[in-house]
């Protein structure tokens, strides 16, 4: 007499569990949920370095600004040519201005050290532009920064007229 063993489990109506296909499926969605949270993680970061980059660049525009401000006839300068800073580019030595125009020119060397202290490969540039018909001898100043980014390159740029 031969017995033979069936080594067949039977299931239990009340057994629970997951398979091996479930769980891979599970698996794969969930990763397909954190790869998408690490793409956004990044694109944050890289947010926040070009906002810190826009701040200081805004910062150092409006401080090339006041410094220009600051040096109207009959604030701290008497006599002071205002067109001095036309045509700086601080990327250009050869638009540093004369040893005559010792102001603008301190004004300058302090802006482009510091534009490539904290925006480094930036450039800075400044124009003056006195329009044709100026009853009140009004000066218009425009002010940039431009510096490259990982993509592209971003630039701030900011207006404003004196009168002197």
């Amino acid at each position: 007499m031969t017995f033979k063993r069936s080594f067949t489990k039977r299931k239990n109506k009340n057994e629970k569990g997951f398979t091996l296909l479930e769980v891979l499926i599970s698996v794969s969605i969930l990763s397909v949920g954190l790869l998408g949270i690490a793409v956004m993680q990044d694109a944050a970061i890289q947010g926040t370095v070009v906002g810190s980059k826009m701040s200081i660049s805004t910062n150092m525009a409006d401080e090339m600004m006041e410094r220009i401000r600051l040096k109207m006839p009959g604030v701290a300068s008497p006599g002071f040519d205002v067109t001095a800073y036309n045509g700086i580019n601080t990327s250009l030595a050869a638009t540093r201005p004369s040893a005559a125009a010792w102001q603008a020119r301190g004004d300058y060397d302090q802006w482009a050290a510091r534009i490539q202290q904290y925006l480094p490969g930036g450039v800075g540039t400044v124009t003056v532009v006195q329009p044709a018909v100026n009853p009140l001898n009004r000066n218009d100043i425009t002010v940039s920064i431009t510096w490259p980014g990982a993509t592209r390159n971003f630039t701030v740029t900011m207006m404003t007229s004196i009168l002197s």
